[in-house]
């Protein structure tokens, strides 16, 4: 008993003397090691404070700088800095409106001399300063003035806290030279008041913190400086050395304290070891007991819910063999439990048109451990396809290695369904949105698309477009009906798809407009050839209905490799080929080459000139005199128009009507020259010189619009009759109703209606009973041929024939001879008119040429006042 004691006492005493002996080693260590750490720690966070605090007074002095910087850019500074005192309250006034900044003392301001000239005390509460502090911050104030303008730059300095006073601000002093074209007029000196030491720090390191001169000794030597963001100041922070001893005996202490109850720990344990050496096993089995038990209860309500589960759920081994599967599966699959067991899911549900790729992407995944989500096509145990959205999982047990793969499988059958006629309904309405309905060719918004990705293509290559237009297929239409022009539009879609290959595009454009944009690389000569066949096809009869339908084609071809123009201006150049084709004589092939390149600038500039024209007035009426076939005496003009052109010069209708009509210009064109010559008309009346008729060339347009009425009434001429003439061709049978309207009103107001190229085959007897015109005039190629051709004199007699019977007067035009002035007077003519007796007259040439030959007696009433129509 007493040796067990004496082993107590010993154990007990060398454990005691092994404490102790720990404690004085760590205390030892901890002084040694920590020594370095602490002065390095010191210097460290003293070099943060320093950063901190100069980041803490930046941001309190750069609204100060940025608001000085603005002042001094000022322009009523400016001015008054250069003398111009009266803008001094302009500029005091501004500061009350600006929000100042924090701690913002004093504004003052310098003339170039360094003289004050002026300051501004912030309306706000203050720290009290004494007098002598209010005469140094004056005197540095005028200085770093000086030092500004002197350095054209900002400068500034520093004014300390007196000593001993407890959160004192110290002065910092901004000023900015106010320049005028590039010279230092004066200065602004900002006075702001700063509290250091407010971002702490400085009772961790020491001394308080100092804002010295950059340049000055004591800021070279200091350890902890950081620069603000004004010109020669820095922050300064000088440690205390002292207090790493300090700091050094409370870390021992506490050290020795923590090590303490660290060993006293383990020795204690030790004491106790016996009843942990029998405790902890039996404490340790009963723990996994327990943890195996939640573990099933765990996993027997995972199973029940995979059971309940709407997805399909697998589980295979790592060789791909399934192990278990829920009723959800089976149900969705038509295998039993007992069926899958043991079989790979591949082998019994892919089939020939699961996507391979969709396979493979499975096989990578679970080659490398991967989870993988796809949706793959499938096939149940009857063999019925269905589509499975497939998530495969690998799983992994405690020690974090891989036993087998879960799979979770929907059923998205009807969701694939559904897409797939989304699918095809946008297909369709695509194909709807591009292809023409009646033939099923690609339509404008599908040719403009192609069209335009050929033409931004780097390397098309050459590229051809044919412009085809059906020949007269209105006729068709009107003849036998839409059915049957439908029918042929049909046709000609078949033929363009059988005649082109697949890399050319046939298009109907709209109505009876074809084009076809051929595959790259095509040339000239193949496209010639392609449209030759085209036409050749075209023109063979159509049967419709046990009716043999008789149509044509004019075509237009443009190709950018023939050097004359842009891809992108092809289908424009095609247009002008194919009018060039119909214009001469339809039912051909025209290429667009250099003839048809310059004629089309020649018309783009005529089109130019027009508008310019149309803008200056350089539109005229000429005037054609007419003369009594009798008497030979004026009975009247008819206005042609003309275009004095400054550069081309007098341009008779030939040269500038077809482009002003397809400019739309016409009716402008038309209205300008009317003006003018009811104004020249006017005036000649006005002069004693009336001209018995005045006679204007109109269109049906024209004719139809109720402003050309309006505008002839409102001159109320006095002595002059006015009438239109209109060609025959205009006079159709079923020409539209409101032209019929329109004759109607100009019956009504007095105007006088004249078929002008009267004989030219138009018009039938009936329509003209119905027009009521009160002039026929003839046209001219039956008078040119007159006197040399017995038919064109029959034909002549027989519409003077007409004439009489239907009290219409008859006016020969195209006179060029006195032969024919007589061979007309003689059948019964009533006006002649022609170069034979004079040409075409500007106005001032229809003056002079009027007092010359007076013209004859008007007999009748004005414009205005009623006249009817003969017969």
């Amino acid at each position: 008993m007493k040796l067990k004691a004496s082993i107590y006492h010993v154990f007990w005493l060398l454990l005691g003397g092994v404490f102790v002996f720990a404690l004085v080693s760590s205390a030892v260590a901890v002084w040694l090691t920590s020594r370095p750490f602490l002065v390095q720690a010191q210097r460290d966070a003293a070099d943060v404070y320093v950063e901190r605090e100069a980041t803490e007074i930046a941001q309190r002095i750069e609204p100060v700088l940025s608001l000085s910087e603005y002042i001094a850019s000022e322009p009523n500074l400016v001015s008054f800095v250069i003398g111009n005192s009266l803008t001094a309250d302009q500029t005091l006034d501004r500061l009350d409106d600006l929000v100042l900044p924090a701690g913002l003392r004093d504004v003052l301001f310098y003339d170039f001399l360094g003289e004050d000239i002026a300051s501004y005390d912030v309306p706000r509460e203050q720290a009290r300063i004494d007098a002598d502090t209010t005469r140094l911050i004056r005197d540095m104030a005028r200085d770093l003035a000086l030092r500004s303008m002197s350095a054209t730059k900002p400068v500034s300095d520093w004014i300390s806290a007196p000593a001993g006073e407890e959160n004192a601000p110290g002065h910092l002093l901004i000023s900015v030279p106010v320049m005028s074209r590039g010279l230092p007029e004066g200065a602004v000196v900002a006075v702001t008041d700063l509290v250091l030491g407010m971002g702490g720090g400085g009772e961790d390191t020491g001394t308080p913190f100092r804002i010295l001169r950059t340049d000055t000794a004591a800021a070279r030597i200091a350890d902890h400086t950081a620069a603000l963001p004004v010109a020669d100041l820095s922050v300064v922070l000088r440690p205390d050395l002292s207090l790493v001893s300090r700091v050094g005996q409370e870390l021992v202490s506490t050290t020795m304290l923590a090590v303490a109850v660290a060993l006293f720990l383990p020795f204690a344990a030790f004491g106790w070891a016996g009843r942990h050496t029998i405790l902890k096993p039996h404490a340790d089995l009963e723990a996994s007991r327990n943890k195996l038990s939640e573990q099933q209860k765990e996993l027997g309500e995972l199973a029940a819910i995979a059971r309940k589960a709407e997805e399909g759920i697998l589980i295979t081994d790592l060789d791909e063999r399934i192990i278990w599967s829920n009723p959800a599966f089976s149900r969705m699959t038509g295998y039993r439990p007992e069926e899958l067991v043991g079989k790979r899911p591949g082998a019994l549900l892919q089939g020939d048109d699961t996507d391979p790729l969709e396979v493979d992407q499975i096989r990578m995944a679970l080659g490398s451990l991967e989870p993988v989500r796809v949706e793959l096509l499938n096939y149940s145990k009857l063999g019925f396809p269905y589509w499975a959205r497939i998530s495969i999982a690998p799983l992994f047990d405690e020690d974090n290695k891989p036993y087998g793969f879960m799979s979770i499988s929907s059923d998205v059958s009807e969701r694939k369904s559904q897409e797939a006629r989304l699918r095809e309904a946008r297909e369709a309405i695509e194909h709807q949105a591009l292809h023409d309905e009646l033939t099923g060719l690609a339509n404008r918004r599908c040719f403009n698309a192609e069209f335009e990705r050929r033409a931004r293509a780097v390397s098309a290559g050459e590229t051809s477009v044919v412009r085809i237009d059906l020949d007269h297929f209105k006729n068709v239409n009107d003849t036998m009906g839409h059915e049957a022009g439908d029918h042929v539009l049909c046709e000609v879609a078949r033929i363009l798809r059988e005649e082109v290959s697949s890399a050319d595009l046939p298009v109907r454009i709209g109505g009876d407009e074809f084009i076809v944009l051929l595959g790259q690389g095509v040339d000239l000569e193949k496209a010639c050839s392609i449209a030759e066949s085209i036409r050749a096809r075209i023109v063979l009869p159509i049967l419709y209905e046990g009716k043999q339908i008789q149509t044509g084609a004019s075509f237009g071809i443009a190709t950018s490799g023939c050097g004359l123009i842009e891809t992108p201006e092809l289908v424009r150049a095609a247009d002008t080929a194919l009018y060039a084709a119909k214009s001469a004589g339809r039912n051909q092939v025209a290429v667009y080459d250099e003839k048809l390149h310059y004629a089309a600038i020649e018309t783009r500039d005529t089109a130019e000139l027009i508008r310019v024209g149309l803008d200056k007035g350089e539109f005229v009426p000429f005037y054609q005199p007419q003369f009594d076939a009798n008497s030979r005496r004026i009975v009247g003009v008819e206005v042609l128009a003309r275009w004095k052109q400054p550069e081309r010069g007098i341009l008779a209708p030939s040269a500038f009507l077809e482009v002003a009509d397809q400019l739309s210009l016409l009716t402008r064109l038309d209205r300008m020259v009317t003006q003018k010559a009811l104004a020249d008309v006017k005036a000649l009346e006005d002069e004693g010189m009336p001209v018995p008729k005045v006679a204007f060339n109109v269109t049906a347009d024209r004719i139809a619009d109720p402003e050309l009425v309006q505008l002839i009434a409102g001159q109320n001429f006095r002595e002059t009759r006015v009438s239109f003439e209109i060609l025959e061709s205009v006079f159709l049978d079923d020409r539209p109703e409101y032209l019929d309207f329109a004759l109607d009103l100009i019956h009504d107001q007095g105007l006088q209606i004249e078929i002008d190229d009267f004989g030219s085959g138009h018009a039938s007897m009936i329509s003209l009973m119905q027009v009521n015109p009160h002039v026929l005039k003839i046209d001219q190629r039956l008078v040119l041929g007159a006197p040399d051709s017995e038919v064109c004199r029959d034909m002549v007699r027989s519409i003077i024939d007409i004439s009489r019977s239907l009290g219409i007067a008859v006016t020969a035009e195209g006179v060029e001879t006195e032969a024919h002035a007589d061979l007309m007077m003689d059948m019964g003519c009533s006006t002649l008119q022609g170069y034979h007796f004079a040409q075409p007259l500007s106005f001032e040439d229809l003056r002079t040429f009027m007092a010359e030959h007076r013209p004859e007696p008007v007999t009748g009433q004005g414009a205005t006042e009623g006249v009817q129509p003969a017969g």
